[in-house]
């Protein structure tokens, strides 16, 4: 039986794209027969690109973008297109056009404006992966760590923190959590966790993943923290509120303290420290992000993204203290 969720998503697809080509049709019957064009509408060209690198159709989507630079001209929404290019090619095993296309991108952002951070973030991602595969994960982590430097926006930052941190986390002790500000019961620091398995939900207010992370991070800690699981829920103020609007820190604060009684009601007293560059160290571009950590305080899986309760539970089990043996 098809997935129901999937299938929706799919007919929206074709049906954005039968939309977009009926109207490109249309514009052709009706322009002059020598000024032709096929240059996709300003807002269609990443969506087009993105079925087609989802068909494993790289040079059709490149064919889109050069239509598009022809009408439109090597804007930030040309760029955005042609990093997906870069990331398409890599998925597809097309190493050198992929750095070809990341190395296009890069030249032409020689300054790291605010609106041109998502396609440069690509680019450097495609540009980065390509370099630990080919020279070695150290490589890759500093080209990474370097990269971070050009821009002081957040989530660009913890964009480039996210890849090193899948490079060379994993085995390393684990950053340090501040917690100085934090909503909920006072968050406890590593140290303080030392002798105990810790698992690290980093999240976000308003992240849906993260939501519906809520009863398998309930069930993990009904069923693993009486042996001796602690779970932490780091976090930071985004800024604007719900509505769009800029918040204060109160107010931010008072929306997460009720986001916690509602959605993760069965976590109890989970600890909220509050801290943005502990989520930038931990590489928190994608919510939710789970981070296990041993009980010597060494992190042992790093996981930028939602997680089952088997696979979480395969991963804590084998790090719990054994069970105290009977007295005699």
């Amino acid at each position: 039986m098809p997935n129901r969720r999937v299938v929706p998503h799919i007919a929206r697809g074709l049906a954005a794209a039968w939309i977009v080509t009926t109207g490109a049709a249309t514009a052709l019957a009706q322009a002059p027969a020598a000024t032709p064009t096929t240059a996709p509408a300003k807002s269609d060209v990443v969506r087009l690109v993105r079925l087609k690198l989802s068909a494993a159709d790289l040079a059709s989507a490149e064919a889109w973008t050069e239509d598009y630079r022809r009408d439109y001209g090597a804007d930030a929404t040309w760029l955005d297109a042609r990093a997906w290019l870069a990331r398409g090619a890599w998925m597809l095993g097309e190493k050198e056009h992929a750095l070809a296309f990341a190395r296009e991108v890069r030249d032409a952002i020689p300054e790291p404006k605010p609106e041109l951070l998502i396609p440069l973030g690509a680019a450097l991602e495609v540009e980065g992966r390509i370099r630990a595969e080919r020279a070695g994960a150290a490589a890759g982590a500093s080209f990474f760590k370097e990269a971070e430097k050009l821009s002081p926006d957040v989530a660009f930052r913890a964009r480039m923190w996210k890849n090193v941190n899948r490079l060379e986390l994993v085995g390393q002790a684990a950053p340090e959590l501040v917690v100085g500000d934090f909503v909920g019961a006072q968050p406890p620091t590593m140290k303080a966790l030392r002798g105990r398995p810790v698992l690290l939900f980093l999240w976000a207010d308003g992240c849906g993943d993260c939501k519906a992370s809520a009863p398998t991070l309930a069930r993990i800690r009904e069923t693993l923290a009486p042996q001796g699981l602690a779970i932490v829920a780091p976090t930071r103020l985004y800024g604007p509120g719900k509505d769009g609007t800029p918040a204060t820190p109160d107010a931010e604060k008072a929306d997460i303290a009720r986001t916690l009684a509602t959605t993760y009601a069965g976590l109890g007293d989970l600890p909220v420290p509050l801290d943005t560059e502990t989520m930038v160290r931990y590489g928190v571009s994608a919510t939710p992000t789970f981070v296990l950590i041993d009980r010597g305080g060494i992190v042992r899986l790093y996981a930028p993204t939602r997680l089952t309760f088997d696979a979480l539970a395969a991963a804590i089990e084998p790090l719990l203290p054994p069970p105290a043996k009977p007295s005699s």
